[in-house]
């Protein structure tokens, strides 16, 4: 028997230096809230010339490496490479070790188990916390182990078993070693003792096996089994004759297939969903021609990943993933693909792979070349022959021969032949598929499926091997920057940089255009600034400047004074004239659209003398990100001078963030002053300044540009305001959200309204940050039934939940860098929230993870959700981009009665490392804990795992709860909840336990019995 894994569809910048209108340079900062990773990759690859990996974005299957051409190579694999062992990415490794379980795989894609003897399972297969387990009808022995295979000699007389563990699953074969063996009753029927946990059996109408989850996807699959004997064709072709002889020493054939011209037959199999039962052929185990040994099997696969093989002369049989394919030593399973006509067994065969391509199209990548790529491991011989690549419909579990995919286009053919020995080694074939990538990126597509095909069927000389591990889709692209944001003119020229009339005079300066510039890929950019007179532009009368800058932070660039005189003298334009500007992002390949226009007006007659402005907390960022500046929530002292007006009464201030206008005055006329800023967010920021004189009279306005460092670390759990307490958000039937910072006793402070968008009838939750700026983020299910969407609304870093870049907070505590952003996913089917009733962030699941084994975190933690749909429960993991299967598909963790359940996340309750959750059954008001065993969502949503920890919360006694985590302090969990007494209205219940709570206190009084939810 074979089991494998069902096959279910896959898991920085700086500034720039003031320039003129000849001149250009770039800083060399890393701003911590954009990519450090792509934009170092990136200037290590234009130094060395050679690609470089961006470990972050490594997977399972999947690698990104920055090229010294600016562009970036994705290498997508049809097989993982790398399997997650806690916080680390391992090497696939099936080989065998023995544990307190038995012998189990040291890292594979599935958690596979073999018996150490006894009579317990023989083999156990587990994904994702489901578990499938088959029984030996008998005691088995202890094994003989070799490598990923154990052997158990002598299961019945003259018969041993021997199971072979692969990444994804394991192949089993009987070995019945003669006749004698062969007429024991036992092998009439095979009856294996099934056990599973979350899944049930069953098989299809070509006796393929499945087991399917509670939502009905595939977990795991087996293919149909075979029976077959030892039977040698003596009559092998002479081609293969040759080619053996020849290149017995050095050839790459696998030497796995079974023996030319052995007697086969299927299997039939049964199963009532605890039982499997195999019923051999009878005349084929014991006919007068059977030559022994006889191999019986059957296999089990898990992968979520696809490859297949079809095989013309076994037509209704699936190769899924490799599994059910037959080896020489009677084990099942492959990772060797195949294409063309063999005449040894009289085989025609073809390989499909199934290849992910989601990533991309979810942003505006540009693709310029894509290859596939596989390693020919052997062929007939060493003379050419054509091989084509097609692009298919897609592959899955039931893909045969007689069912094979619908061809959709040929996308490139090789000629050539690798692998038969020295004069051809093996090595890769490449195939342009850049055609097929291109439609995929247009189409939106989320996989290509391939299929390797001989171009003649008929000829011996075209068969070939393929390592299908090797097989990896190769795209190299580039990413259309984004449109300029942030312009602004220096001195300044106004809301939305002098957008509408009358346009704002500036006097006789230099005039500094400048604006935030930005390329998805990260690392260096241009920043093209084009001004003209207005109604006199072209060519001949225009400033066209290039400036380099760092993606993500401004680029700025200086006019002279001299050159905006000269340019309205060129137009015939006397004494002040009227400028536009707009600027472009360029990254060597691709150029944004055009930014706004922006205006303004010039007097070169006229004074100007703008106050002058400084930090020691905020050094001035002209010069590019300074290594000394301060971070997020830093008060800044910001001293403001006269900038050369003596009689200066006062100066009016006011910031990027905050257009409200404030006043400052001098301690004596004409003197200076400082004022106080506490910026909320990281990246670069403006505080805008003008001096008033005794008679009224304004100056020009002054810019002073400085840059924020982001935290050093995230806001602990529960915190939305960053003062280091557990806070509360809260929706009453108005719809308004309301924010209660937390005092640190578990008491909460008067609420504060902490968004502008209503919430009526939505689930909301906090834990985590989704947008890398170290604060606590609001998510929210909202809409009607059956058209729910997911909201990601950002913590501006004070707790006010944004819903537009620039909105202004009415309590003045900050504005918002970022908007709302709706959470999504790449596949429809996993989209499990348009009926769901709850959501709920439970915290990171999984963790951050070290790719290459250095002891350092590479790819970085993301918060997770947990989403209740009907009588489901569904883990999402947190990614980067904001589709929750960026990496890895939604894990189905629970199935019942969760209509009666509301669920509550107070962190890692029981302290073992792993984010747990409450949940409280409202018919019986019974408070279970769910604790969380494992990266994958173990034990979450498991009954027969979980803890009851307290009665009494029925929805009458307690009408909502939620958790803040740890609300006082104490290092442990703590719960709110809202009483049905109006004097009480909202209790606080410390140290909650496996035994109990502290003694209730009460918090809150009138109008929380209005509240339609807690978060």
């Amino acid at each position: 028997m074979a089991l494998t894994q069902a096959g279910m569809a896959p898991h920085a910048a700086g500034a720039t230096t003031p320039a003129t209108e000849e001149t250009a340079s770039s800083s060399e900062k890393v701003p911590a809230s954009l990519d450090k990773q792509s934009r170092q990759a990136l200037a290590e690859a234009e130094e060395t010339g050679e690609p470089v990996e961006i470990l972050g974005q490594r997977s399972e299957n999947s690698q990104v490496f920055a090229n010294p051409s600016g562009s970036f190579t994705e290498e997508r694999y049809a097989l993982p490479q790398w399997v997650r062992k806690g916080n680390r990415l391992v090497d696939i490794d099936p080989t065998l070790h023995a544990t307190s379980k038995g012998y189990e795989t040291k890292a594979t894609e599935i958690g596979v188990t073999f018996s150490a003897g006894g009579t317990g399972p023989m083999a156990t297969v587990v994904r994702d916390g489901r578990t499938l387990a088959f029984s030996w009808p008998g005691t088995l022995p202890s094994p003989e182990i070799i490598g990923e295979t154990a052997t158990y000699r002598e299961v019945l007389p003259g018969v041993d078993l021997k199971l072979h563990a692969t990444a994804t699953g394991f192949g089993q074969a009987l070995i019945v070693k003669n006749a004698e063996a062969a007429a024991n009753p036992a092998l009439r029927q095979l009856d294996y003792k099934v056990t599973s946990d979350g899944v049930h059996l069953e098989e299809d109408a070509h006796d393929n096996l499945r087991a399917l989850n509670p939502a009905g996807q595939e977990v795991f699959t087996g293919p149909a089994p075979r029976v077959w004997d030892s039977t040698t064709d003596s009559t092998a072709p002479t081609a293969a004759k040759q080619t053996l002889a020849a290149a017995a020493d050095d050839r790459t054939d696998d030497a796995f297939d079974p023996p030319p011209g052995s007697q086969q037959a299927p299997v039939p199999l049964d199963t009532d969903g605890e039982t499997v039962s195999l019923t051999p052929d009878q005349d084929l185990l014991t006919g007068d021609t059977t030559q022994y040994p006889v191999y019986i099997d059957p296999s089990v696969n898990g992968s979520r990943y696809s490859w297949t093989i079809v095989n013309k002369k076994y037509p209704n049989n699936s190769f899924y993933n490799g599994a059910g394919w037959i080896n020489s030593d009677g084990s099942k399973g492959t990772t060797t693909a195949r294409a063309g006509y063999e005449n040894k067994t009289d085989g025609t065969t073809r390989s499909y792979f199934r290849m992910n391509t989601k990533n991309l199209w979810n942003t505006n990548k540009v693709i310029t070349k894509s290859t596939f790529s596989i390693k020919n491991t052997w062929s007939w011989s060493c003379n050419k022959r054509a091989v084509e690549l097609w692009r298919t419909d897609v592959i899955s579990s039931s893909t045969t021969w007689n069912s094979r995919p619908t061809r959709r286009a040929k996308l490139d053919t090789v000629t050539d032949a690798k692998g038969w020995g020295s004069g051809c080694p093996a090595g890769n074939l490449a195939f342009n598929v850049t055609a097929g990538a291109k439609d995929a990126v247009a189409g939106k597509w989320n996989t290509l499926q391939f299929e390797l095909a001989a171009t003649n069927e008929s000829d011996v000389y075209g068969w070939k091997k393929f390592d299908a591990k090797s097989a990896v889709l190769s795209t190299t692209y580039n990413t259309v920057p984004d449109v300029p944001t942030g312009l602004y003119t220096s001195p300044d020229t106004g809301a939305k940089c002098g957008a509408t009339t009358p346009y704002t005079v500036i006097g006789n300066t230099d005039i500094t255009l400048g604006g935030t510039f930005r390329d998805a890929d990260g690392g260096s950019v241009k920043a093209l600034f084009v001004l003209w007179p207005t109604g006199h532009g072209g060519a001949s009368n225009e400033v066209r400047t290039r400036v380099s800058t760092t993606s993500g932070t401004v680029g700025r660039l200086v006019v002279a004074k001299t050159k905006l005189a000269t340019l309205l003298k060129d137009a015939g334009v006397t004494d002040a004239g009227t400028f536009s500007w707009y600027a472009r992002t360029e990254d060597g390949t691709s150029s944004s659209a055009p930014s706004t226009q922006c205006h303004f007006q010039f007097d070169g007659t006229r004074p100007s003398q703008p106050p002058t402005l400084s930090s020691t907390q905020f050094p001035d960022g002209s010069d590019g990100w300074p290594d000394n500046t301060s971070s997020v929530r830093t008060e800044g002292t910001f001293s403001i001078g006269n900038g050369g007006i003596a009689d200066v009464a006062k100066y009016e201030y006011w910031t990027d963030w905050d257009p409200t206008v404030r006043t400052a005055a001098p301690s004596a006329l004409g003197g200076s002053t400082s004022v106080k800023v506490t910026p909320s967010s990281a990246g670069s920021h403006r505080l805008y300044a003008r001096s008033v004189d005794r008679g009224n009279n304004t100056s020009d306005r002054a810019v002073y540009l400085f840059y924020v460092n982001s935290l050093n670390i995230t806001d602990k759990p529960g915190d939305l305001n960053g003062d280091g307490n557990s806070d509360m958000y809260g929706v009453r039937t108005d719809g308004i959200l309301r924010q209660y910072s937390g005092t640190g006793n578990g008491t909460v402070s008067i609420y504060s309204e902490g968004s502008s968008t209503r919430f009526n009838g939505a689930s909301i939750t906090h834990r985590g940050d989704w947008t890398d700026d170290g604060y606590e983020d609001l998510i929210s299910l909202s809409g009607p039934a059956g058209s729910k969407t997911l909201q990601l609304y950002p913590n501006n870093g004070y707790g006010f939940a944004c819903s537009t870049t620039g909105e202004e907070v009415a309590t003045g505590s900050g504005t918002c860098s970022t908007g709302r952003q709706e959470l999504t996913v790449y596949d429809p089917a996993n989209s499990h929230w348009s009926n769901a009733d709850q959501v709920i962030a439970i915290g990171d699941v999984d963790g951050p993870l070290d790719v290459d084994n250095d002891g350092t975190t590479d790819v970085p933690s993301f918060p997770d959700l947990v989403v209740k749909e009907g009588r489901l429960l569904w883990l999402y993991y947190g990614a980067s981009n904001y589709h929750l299967d960026e990496t890895t598909e939604p894990v189905l963790i629970g199935d019942g009665n969760w209509p009666d359940y509301d669920l509550i996340a107070p962190g890692d309750f029981d302290k073992n490392g792993h984010v747990d959750f409450l949940a409280r059954q409202r018919s019986t008001g019974d408070l279970f804990l769910y604790p969380g065993t494992g990266p994958a969502g173990e034990g979450l949503g498991v009954g027969e795992t979980r803890i009851k920890i307290g009665e009494g919360w029925t929805p009458a006694n307690r009408p909502l709860i939620t958790s803040g985590g740890d609300a006082d302090n104490d290092n442990k969990p703590d719960l709110w909840a809202t009483s049905p007494d109006t004097a009480k209205g909202l209790n606080f219940y410390p140290a909650v336990t496996t035994t109990g709570h502290g003694t209730p206190i009460p918090v809150g009084t009138n109008g929380w019995l209005d509240f339609e939810t807690l978060s």
